[in-house]
């Protein structure tokens, strides 16, 4: 049985940052990761949104959290950043949480900058009686993607990344936790990381620890066309039933969201259940969670909805046109249902042998694991 000085469940962000970090320590790491490459899930499938905290009007200590790391995320990682376009947020008089007056005093209470438009100079009249503009960016997943495996390819004698690695079973011992894999492989480490994120509560259930408490929303982000006028530009109306259309990294594409039509359905059980899973051929279960953009039962696409709520409050000079449509599997902690809050938790379950899980919605938090990984310096 080889033996790691840590093993990562899971190489999206936080699995590969957590990589990284123990190489610089010259701790020996395993990464096991049920897809073929990493990033291929919510690291890549969201709104690729750099959070400085507007989005969270309802939680203050969400915003300034976000808004904490957001000069350090996009100074380390300036590369990937998308900083050329006005990020403009709104809000509605009507079905939403927070007028303008209400998100105006948020942002001094979160000390983040926002400069207050007219708002119909993007959108139609009387859709919107807010509109600011704000520092907010987005990052492109595959260009962070391509650093951190450039980075970890300088420690061709601590890491190890295994692809393709789908866990049958973890055993604690007195000292160690042993892992093995479905192809028959066995591994043993004395720190393991779950950074599984929607497959967190799955590998939990197999070392019979707490799960977290935990809603599911199978999702979908729309990749679209925009034109010229609307190409520099981010809308997001919040806090209600609405929608955002911003720009998608550097890949060119906008995302388009909505708070609505973007879950297509919703399970609240310990682990993620959904009536497609009967309908994978056995690509996805309770016990494994198969990536929904391979999946033969995935849901076919609620453009026309997004697009008909979009178009109902912009502006008709902006134009947007489908390209195609990325789903993920996004956990969002039942006590959010209150506030709105997106809180980074960390739990260790044992020490010596370390287990810790990690749930984060938010890609800006990552470090926050920093504490927890120097454990066994």
């Amino acid at each position: 049985m080889k033996q790691y000085d840590k093993i990562i469940i899971g190489a999206g962000l936080y699995g590969l940052y957590s990589a990284l970090f123990c190489c610089k320590l010259d701790q020996n790491v395993l990464v096991l990761e049920c897809d073929p490459t990493p990033f291929r899930r919510a690291t890549y499938i969201n709104q690729a949104r750099v959070h400085q905290g507007y989005h969270y009007p309802r939680s203050i200590s969400t915003a300034m959290k976000s808004a904490g790391y957001f000069e350090r995320f996009n100074k380390d990682y300036a590369f990937c950043i998308n900083k050329e376009f006005e990020q403009i947020y709104a809000t509605s008089s009507q079905y939403s949480w927070s007028d303008g007056e209400q998100f105006k005093r948020f942002c001094r209470a979160a000390n983040i900058p926002c400069e207050e438009l007219h708002p119909e100079r993007y959108f139609k009249a009387g859709m919107c009686d807010g509109a600011f503009l704000t520092r907010e960016y987005t990052y492109d997943a595959m260009i962070l993607k391509e650093y951190f495996l450039e980075m970890l390819s300088k420690y061709p004698n601590n890491v190890q990344i295994k692809y393709n690695a789908n866990i049958k079973s973890i055993d604690k011992l007195s000292d160690t936790y042993v892992i093995r894999t479905e192809d028959g492989e066995e591994y043993g480490t004395g720190f393991v990381l779950n950074a599984t994120y929607a497959g967190t509560n799955q590998i939990l259930d197999m070392v019979d620890y707490e799960k977290f408490g935990i809603k599911y929303e199978l999702c979908e982000i729309i990749l679209c066309n925009v034109n010229a006028k609307l190409n520099d530009i981010g809308l997001t109306i919040m806090d209600g039933p609405f929608f955002s259309i911003m720009p998608f990294g550097k890949t060119g594409y906008h995302s388009l969201t909505s708070v609505t039509f973007t879950p297509h359905t919703t399970s609240y059980d310990g682990v993620p259940t959904f009536a497609c899973q009967d309908r994978s051929g056995g690509f996805c279960s309770t016990r494994h969670l198969g990536n929904c953009n391979d999946c033969p039962a995935k849901p076919e696409t609620a453009f026309p909805y997004m697009a008909n709520l979009a178009r109902k409050y912009m502006k008709d000079e902006y134009e947007f046109t489908y390209e195609r449509s990325l789903f993920s599997m996004k956990p969002i902690l039942m006590s959010s249902e209150i506030d709105d809050s997106r809180p980074t938790v960390i739990r260790t379950y044992s020490k010596k042998p370390t287990f810790v899980a990690v749930l984060s919605g938010k890609i800006n938090t990552v470090y926050d694991l920093d504490e927890v990984l120097k454990d066994g310096e």
